[in-house]
């Protein structure tokens, strides 16, 4: 019979004083994860008999620095036939702050921490998303959203972040790193292709704050973009006060208005529609990652049954157990 055993795998990578140190246990890890927050973030607790063994505590700003890269990998152990199941990298970024009581804390950001200190001074007309990053961000592989146009823009003594964060503000266009590229005015298109994951609530999740919502009580503002031989046309359908989605549409298809509207009422009227919100709290696999999808299901509830996109995961990896609240966005279908 299969025992499963938790398992990590935490490298730190090595810097101008010392070599790569890699930890295969440690007290606790808190992932934080969403397309919303613009910075992945993670928390790094070390085990006490880590310091005693291993490290000076006295020296431990000098072992761990601000800005080393970091990796946690995150999976399970059988027992009976010696193999590794499944551990994945739930987290890639660097080193932001070491705390000085013990146990030692390390708290480490994703690639977005590095664009906080890339200065930016740019004017430029007419431009697009996609112009705008490649131009501020040379050497980054940028997925941008295709015509998105800017129009004319001016950032002064500012960094990448800022601009980034601005532009969530005043334009609703969202970015995050996918590994080592930058996303950006994409949510879940670009993981529209990827398998869901199957959860029953009943079997596989530990729990949940599940809750039915009718089409009547959500609000949601389509702002409707279209792009057709050089000319744009633009136009909102929906409520204010709620969820604001953006809907670039591109190609001859929609040059006629009318049928542009028709498209665009039918993605409306798919978000705008009965189904759950809330979260519910899985085990560690399969490992889920915001912007994927997950498949729910329920021998007690009916209403509980559907596909799902993920706005956003929070992992934790401790004594307790290997855990992921799974935060639901809108109903895929």
């Amino acid at each position: 019979m299969s025992t499963y055993i938790m398992t990590c795998r935490i490298t730190f990578f090595g810097n101008q004083t010392r070599d790569d140190i890699v930890l295969r246990f440690v007290e606790s890890v808190r992932i934080e994860s969403s397309w919303k927050l613009l910075t992945d973030s993670a928390t790094i607790t070390l085990p006490r008999r880590v310091l005693k063994r291993v490290f000076d505590k006295d020296k431990i700003r000098d072992v761990f620095r601000r800005g080393d890269r970091v990796t946690i990998e995150l999976g399970y152990y059988d027992s009976s036939d010696n193999k590794n199941q499944g551990l994945k990298t739930e987290f890639e970024g660097y080193i932001t702050h070491v705390s000085a009581d013990i146990p030692i804390k390390i708290k480490c950001e994703d690639e977005m921490w590095r664009l906080k200190q890339v200065p930016v001074n740019y004017s430029k007309a007419n431009v697009t998303l996609k112009e705008l990053l490649k131009d501020i961000l040379p050497g980054y592989q940028i997925d941008a959203n295709e015509g998105e146009l800017l129009g004319s823009v001016r950032f002064s003594e500012t960094t990448a972040s800022q601009v980034l964060e601005k532009l969530k503000q005043d334009k609703n266009i969202y970015s995050y790193f996918k590994g080592s590229t930058l996303v950006s005015g994409k949510i879940y298109s670009d993981d529209s292709n990827v398998e869901s994951h199957y959860f029953n609530l009943e079997r596989n999740a530990v729990s949940n704050n599940l809750q039915y919502r009718r089409a009547e009580d959500v609000k949601v503002q389509f702002i409707v973009r279209s792009f057709v031989r050089g000319k744009k046309s633009e136009f909102k359908i929906g409520e204010q006060g709620g969820d604001v989605y953006k809907l670039n549409y591109v190609g001859p298809s929609y040059a006629e208005l009318d049928k542009l509207k028709e498209k665009a009422r039918e993605d409306y009227n798919r978000v705008k529609s009965d189904g759950l919100e809330g979260n519910f709290v899985a085990f560690g696999t399969p490992s889920v990652r915001h912007g994927e999808k997950v498949e729910l299901d329920s021998t007690l509830y009916l209403d509980r049954v559907g596909m799902y996109y993920v706005e956003g995961v929070n992992k934790s990896f401790d004594r307790s157990g290997y855990r992921q609240m799974i935060k639901l966005d809108r109903k895929v279908s």
